[in-house]
């Protein structure tokens, strides 16, 4: 029963992205959606924190701690990216800076691949 937890997490996250991304698809607004399932990640982690297991959902406690503020800052940056979407001023900016940052991790990899194999 201790190896179901992860697996369910698991499963889960890989659902979450690929809604976000056919959701972005339709062109309705995602904040609400976003801010829900922030907060519920929120809530329920922090109970399953506060009940001081060793072991929740079959993730040790450390573990489970670094995964949740992961999941806590990546979903602030996903609602905040969808909020500035929102606004027709500040997309193109990020679009820009989303473009900036393909490049310059293009740029890296490059780098790196030609450090490695010449």
């Amino acid at each position: 029963m201790h190896e179901l937890g992860p697996l369910v997490i698991g499963f889960l996250t890989l659902l979450l992205i690929p809604a976000i991304g056919v959701a972005n698809l339709t062109r309705k607004r995602l904040t609400p959606l976003l801010s829900l399932v922030v907060a519920a990640w929120g809530a329920v982690g922090a109970w399953a924190l506060v009940s001081s297991r060793p072991v929740v959902l079959g993730i040790p406690r450390a573990r489970f701690l670094k995964l949740w503020i992961v999941g806590l800052i990546l979903g602030f940056g996903f609602l905040l990216v969808a909020r500035l979407r929102e606004r027709r001023k500040t997309w193109r900016w990020i679009k820009l800076a989303m473009a900036a940052a393909t490049i310059a991790a293009f740029a890296k990899g490059l780098w790196t691949y030609l450090n490695t194999y010449t």
